[in-house]
């Protein structure tokens, strides 16, 4: 039975810390928009995003702080794990304490392993509040291969209160190491259907890129190695032969554009691939209607770094679009290989054209797989379900922690 909260009965006061928030692009910031706006839509709480500047923010923060909506940035995101970033977590957690203390929080939120997530433990118990960290499954694979790092990813998991695992990919990497299943809550990301549902074709961005009477293919990625966009590169010119009127859209920009563009140059299909660069979430669903394929050929990296979802191809279902995704990491929960869509070795541009061909080609097999995805969105993947189970987490984590005090 849970016990009585006085003031949380009504309302929760949640501190969210994380590295980078919106308008910085990735999906797991996308992941934590959604929810946190749908527990404020839902519920009487506030919610207080403690996070980093990022190119777009202060536009942003225009629109999207309200009165029970707070964003407060300070300091850059970091660029990596590795140990001389170490002392920029002291002045994170000076300011996180400062935060904590300035207003009167119930529940500790951490986006980010590190340092977010490590200051979290230690705030956790000066403050005396529940601690709930996320992890997306690539934390764990990226630390595996480290000498300490383990343990301090380990020292973090097992003093959260309650870990929330963004996909299956997560809860296999959190028990593999040790994390007891009680305490690990599955909550994959949801699909916004309001914004993304099957719709027409934007009629000024065929005009724009000469698309009238073509076969689209899109990629929407950060252009970085692991997102796979060379190997559809390398597979297009077999592609192009037997359907020779496709274009290719690159959404999305990266280090890695430059030689992405030099091996366009080397394939000779420039006049095939065409880079938009990136482009605002708000208007990704205009270029998920142009496609007739969504294509992310994900692979594992070498340090570790892997897709562990893949939000892109439930969006893409969402849109009524067949998708082909790279066998690795967890896109087997986000692609069903058959149904939805089709999985490739990531590191074989034979089979990636051999799909592309086939979904471009038989398009019988490629409606019936983008409706199958379009009906399993919107049967298994909504917001408001996993806003609605996180704030009960929290309740029930603050009501436990009450009851002890």
């Amino acid at each position: 039975m849970m016990l009585a909260l006085s003031k949380t009965d009504e309302y929760i006061n949640h501190l969210v810390l994380t590295d980078s928030y919106l308008p910085h692009s990735g999906g797991s910031r996308v992941y934590y928009a959604n929810i946190y706006n749908g527990i404020v839509d839902r519920y009487k709480d506030t919610v207080t995003i403690a996070t980093t500047k990022v190119p777009g923010w202060q536009e942003f923060d225009r629109t999207a702080i309200t009165d029970r909506f707070h964003i407060i940035r300070r300091f850059e995101p970091l660029q990596d794990w590795k140990y001389e970033q170490l002392p920029k977590a002291i002045p994170q957690l000076i300011h996180a304490s400062g935060v904590m203390l300035a207003g009167d929080y119930h529940c500790l939120h951490c986006g980010d392993l590190f340092p977010q997530a490590f200051n979290g433990v230690f705030l956790r118990g000066l403050f005396h509040v529940p601690l709930i960290v996320f992890c997306h499954g690539d934390e764990i694979s990226q630390t595996d291969r480290r000498r300490y790092q383990p343990k301090v990813r380990d020292f973090i998991y097992r003093r959260a209160d309650a870990i929330i695992a963004a996909n299956q990919f997560a809860c296999d990497g959190l028990r593999r190491i040790g994390i007891a299943s009680s305490r690990i809550h599955k909550l994959t990301p949801g699909v916004d259907r309001a914004h993304f549902h099957p719709e027409p074709r934007n009629q000024e961005l065929i005009r724009k890129y000469d698309l009238s009477g073509k076969k689209v293919i899109l990629t929407v990625a950060r252009l970085i190695q692991r997102k796979g966009h060379r190997v559809v590169l390398k597979a297009l010119p077999k592609v192009l032969r037997e359907v020779p009127d496709v274009k290719y859209l690159i959404a999305g920009d990266g280090p890695d554009k430059p030689g992405m563009e030099q091996l366009v140059r080397d394939l000779g299909v420039s006049g095939s691939v065409i880079f938009l660069g990136d482009v605002p979430h708000e208007r990704i669903h205009e270029y998920y209607s142009l496609c007739d394929v969504f294509v992310m050929i994900n692979r594992l990296e070498r340090g570790g770094d892997v897709e562990s979802f893949g939000m892109v191809f439930t969006e893409a279902n969402a849109m009524g679009k067949p998708v082909i995704g790279g066998r690795s990491g967890g896109t087997a929960e986000s692609v069903l290989d058959g149904q939805t869509g089709l999985l490739v070795e990531p590191d074989d541009s034979d089979e990636v054209a051999q799909s592309i061909r086939l979904l471009l080609t038989n398009c019988q097999l490629a409606q019936q797989m983008g409706a199958n995805g379009l009906r399993r969105v919107v049967a298994e993947f909504n917001w408001e379900s996993r806003g609605r189970a996180l704030r009960q987490i929290s309740a029930e984590l603050v009501q436990n922690r009450r009851s002890r005090m």
